[in-house]
C-alpha cells in the first residue's frame, strides 16, 4: 500500500449535544459518489449517562441497518465495534442511544481508510 494522503482518511466526529428524553439517532457523512470505505473504528458514545443501550449499524437508501444491540453497562458510557465494515457510495454509519436523557451530550466517531 503506498502513502495515506489526508483525502484517503474518512473521518467522523458527530456530537448531538443536547439529546431529548427519548431514542437519539446520530448519522455519520455519506460516502461519496464512486468511494468505498473500510471503517476500522466505530463507536457510539453517552458522555453524560453511563448504563445506556446503544445500537450500531449502517443506513443504506433511507433504511438502517442494525449489525449491533449492547448495553453499555454501569459506569461504561460506550459501545463499539470491533471488526471492519466497508460502507459503499451514499451509505453512513448510523448509531442510536435509545432513552437518552435529556441535555445528554452523545456522539459518533468512527475512523477508516478509502479503498
Amino acid at each position: 500500500m503506498g502513502e495515506v494522503k489526508p483525502g484517503d482518511v474518512y473521518t467522523a466526529e458527530v456530537v448531538v449535544p443536547k439529546a431529548a428524553a427519548a431514542d437519539t439517532t446520530i448519522l455519520g457523512p455519506e460516502v461519496p459518489e464512486g468511494r468505498v470505505v473500510r471503517i476500522d473504528t466505530f463507536y457510539v458514545i453517552d458522555l453524560t449517562t453511563s448504563a445506556k443501550t446503544i445500537e450500531l449499524g449502517y443506513r443504506r437508501r433511507g433504511t438502517n441497518y442494525w449489525f449491533k444491540r449492547a448495553a453499555a453497562g454501569t459506569g461504561v458510557y460506550g459501545v463499539s465495534q470491533d471488526r471492519p465494515i466497508v460502507l459503499v457510495e451514499g451509505e453512513q454509519l448510523v448509531g442510536k442511544v435509545e432513552s437518552a436523557s435529556a441535555s445528554d451530550e452523545c456522539w459518533l466517531i468512527a475512523r477508516g481508510i478509502y479503498l
